[in-house]
C-alpha cells in the first residue's frame, strides 16, 4: 500500500509541477507542515464497526504524504523539482530519513465508516539540501569554473500613477402636448332649458437620448533608478556554490587575466537596458573561454525602495531574472533559466532590509542554478 501512494505523490507532483509559477519559496527552519486525510472503511466484522487496523495505517499514511507534498509545494522551485521528480521514489522509500520530527493522529467515524487522519511534520532541511548538491560541479577533483554578473539597481524615487474616470456624456431629449376641448349641449323641453357643459383633455409625453460612456484613463508609475553594489548577493553566491563543488571565480580576476570589459561598464549596461550590448556580450564571453570558464551566468536585481514595516522596521522587495550559459561550445548555450522571482525580507533600517533581501536572493540564485544543472546533467 505505502508503495503505490509513493508512485501517486510523484505522480501528482510530476503534473502539478508545469502548473507551478516564479515565486521565491516560503521556507525556513524547524517550519511544521500539515496535512490530512480520509478514507472509507468497511467494518473489520458484522459484529463490529471499527475499521480494520490496515485501513488505519492507510489513512495516517495518506496524512503523513500529503504533509510531505507540502513542504514541496513550498519549499521547492522550480529546478530543485525537477530533481526531485527523478528521485522521488527513492526519498520516500526512506522518508524517515528526513523528516525531524512527526505527530500523527486519527479520529473514526463509526456512524459514516470514515477514518479521518492528520499529519504535522517538521522537515531536515539541511539533509535534504546536501542530498540534492552531493553531485554538483565537474565530479572528482576541481570543480567546474563560475563566473556570474548579477548587476543591482535600486529605485531611489518613486512616483505613482493616477486614474482618470470620465463621466459619461448624457443627452436628453423630451416633449410633450395637450389637448383640451369643450362642449356645450343644450336640451329643452315645453317649460325649462337645461344647458351642461362636456370637457375633455388628452396629455402625451416623449423622451429620448443618449448615454455615451467615456472610460478612465491611467498614467503609469515613474520610478527613477541607481546602480548599487551587489557584494552581499555574491557572497552568498560564492558560499553556496563552493558547497555545491563548483569553483566561483569573481569577474575581476577574469578581467585581471584574461580581459575583457570592465565590471563598471557591463553592470551599468545590465541594470539599466536589462542586457548588455553585442560588442559587451562577445568581450565577456570570449575573455572567459580564454580563462576556461564553463559557465557563465547573467542577471539582473531590482530592487524597490524599502517600506516602513510594523512588524520589522522596514521591508524591501527584490525581483531577479538571470540565464547561465555553456561555453563548452562555439556558440554559448543557455542551460539554465532563472526568474522573474521576488525575495524580500526586513530589518531594523533601510539599509539593512535591503542587505538581507540581497543575502537571501544570492541565496535562492545560486541554490536554482545548482539545481537546474543537476537535473540537465550538465553538472
Amino acid at each position: 500500500m505505502l508503495r503505490s501512494l509513493v508512485l501517486a505523490s510523484v505522480l501528482f507532483f510530476g503534473l502539478t509541477s508545469f502548473f507551478s509559477h516564479q515565486t521565491l519559496a516560503s521556507c525556513f527552519s524547524d517550519q511544521p507542515f500539515y496535512g490530512s486525510a480520509s478514507i472509507v472503511y468497511t467494518p473489520k466484522s458484522n459484529f463490529s464497526k471499527k475499521p480494520k487496523p490496515e485501513d488505519i495505517e492507510e489513512a495516517r499514511q495518506q496524512a503523513l504524504l500529503a504533509a510531505w507534498n507540502k513542504y514541496i509545494s513550498t519549499c521547492m522551485e522550480a529546478g530543485r523539482m525537477q530533481q526531485y521528480l527523478a528521485r522521488g521514489s527513492e526519498i520516500l522509500g526512506n522518508l524517515d530519513n528526513y523528516i525531524l520530527g512527526k505527530e500523527l493522529s486519527h479520529k473514526v467515524d463509526k456512524k459514516s465508516k470514515i477514518v479521518n487522519a492528520e499529519a504535522l511534520l517538521t522537515i531536515n532541511q539541511s539533509l535534504v539540501d546536501g542530498l540534492f548538491t552531493q553531485a554538483s560541479g565537474g565530479g572528482d577533483g576541481d570543480g567546474a569554473y563560475m563566473v556570474w554578473i548579477f548587476a543591482a539597481k535600486q529605485a531611489t524615487y518613486t512616483a505613482g500613477g493616477d486614474t482618470t474616470t470620465y463621466d459619461a456624456d448624457v443627452e436628453k431629449n423630451s416633449s410633450s402636448r395637450s389637448l383640451k376641448s369643450v362642449e356645450i349641449v343644450e336640451a329643452q323641453d315645453d317649460t325649462t332649458a337645461v344647458e351642461s357643459t362636456l370637457s375633455e383633455s388628452k396629455n402625451s409625453s416623449q423622451s429620448s437620448g443618449k448615454t455615451v460612456n467615456r472610460g478612465t484613463e491611467t498614467t503609469s508609475v515613474i520610478r527613477e533608478y541607481d546602480v548599487v553594489p551587489s557584494a552581499d548577493f555574491s557572497t552568498k553566491m560564492a558560499e553556496v556554490l563552493s558547497l555545491a563543488n563548483y569553483e566561483p571565480i569573481d569577474y575581476v580576476d577574469l578581467v585581471n587575466e584574461c580581459g575583457g570589459e570592465e565590471l563598471e561598464i557591463v553592470e551599468e549596461e545590465l541594470a539599466l537596458n536589462g542586457k548588455m550590448s553585442r560588442e559587451t556580450r562577445k568581450s565577456v564571453i570570449t575573455a572567459a573561454r580564454d580563462c576556461e570558464v564553463e559557465y557563465l551566468a547573467i542577471g539582473t536585481i531590482d530592487i524597490n525602495q524599502p517600506r516602513a514595516s510594523g512588524v520589522e522596521g522596514y521591508n524591501v522587495v527584490v525581483s531577479i531574472n538571470g540565464e547561465v550559459l555553456s561555453l563548452a561550445k562555439r556558440l554559448p548555450k543557455k542551460v539554465a533559466a532563472i526568474g522573474p522571482v521576488q525575495a524580500q525580507a526586513g530589518g531594523p533600517e533601510d539599509n539593512t532590509a535591503v542587505r538581507n533581501a540581497l543575502i537571501t536572493a544570492g541565496d535562492f540564485t545560486a541554490n536554482e542554478i545548482v539545481s537546474r544543472l543537476n537535473a540537465k546533467g550538465v553538472n
